[in-house]
């Protein structure tokens, strides 16, 4: 089929196979797992053990405190679902029509599995949001470039610094819903 999508069009033909275009969206799910590794990489290390010149955990108070470290897990999970999405569904499909058709692509299946780890994604870099936030508002002796101090802004205008322990889910979700609507703070 032709995929028009301006124009919201899908123009079918006889020749229906469409290997090329879920290859396509498979490929795409490839991409958005190494993506999505580095983010949660990146949030491991904000969030790590002070080798960043910021306190451990992001913690502003020190001790016990958890700081950010608890969504450590939380990240771990989402990258692993990412992952096992970034599987490919083309190589599962089952001779139909008595062996007539001997072969299918699974297209819709490859096109609805990468909008779910796009969706995945976008909680990452949530996450990855929060804790780039965190280390700038710890940090001290430095000028952030004009576009980072307004991604920053951005951020602090949904979300508040992280002053003490406290339920870290209600950020999170505000972020992603700000990325996912394209309610991001001009």
């Amino acid at each position: 089929p032709l995929v028009l999508g301006d124009d919201e069009l899908v123009l079918s033909t006889g020749n229906f196979h469409t290997a090329s275009l879920a290859l396509a969206f498979e490929t795409l799910g490839l991409a958005i797992a190494q993506c999505a590794a580095a983010s949660a990489a990146r949030f491991i290390q904000l969030t790590g053990s002070g080798r960043n010149g910021v306190p451990k955990y992001l913690s502003p108070v020190g001790g016990a405190s958890a700081g950010l470290v608890p969504l450590q897990k939380t990240v771990t999970s989402i990258l692993a679902a990412i992952r096992h999405k970034a599987n490919p569904v083309m190589l599962d499909f089952l001779a139909v029509s008595e062996g007539v058709e001997d072969h299918a692509t699974q297209t819709p299946l490859a096109v609805a599995k990468c909008a779910g780890m796009i969706a995945l994604w976008r909680r990452l870099i949530a996450f990855e949001l929060m804790a780039a936030a965190q280390a700038i508002d710890l940090r001290d002796g430095f000028t952030l470039a004009p576009r980072t101090a307004a991604i920053h802004t951005a951020i602090r205008s949904l979300v508040p610094m992280l002053k003490e322990d406290r339920p870290l889910g209600i950020d999170a979700e505000t972020l992603y819903a700000a990325l996912a609507g394209g309610s991001w703070p001009a």
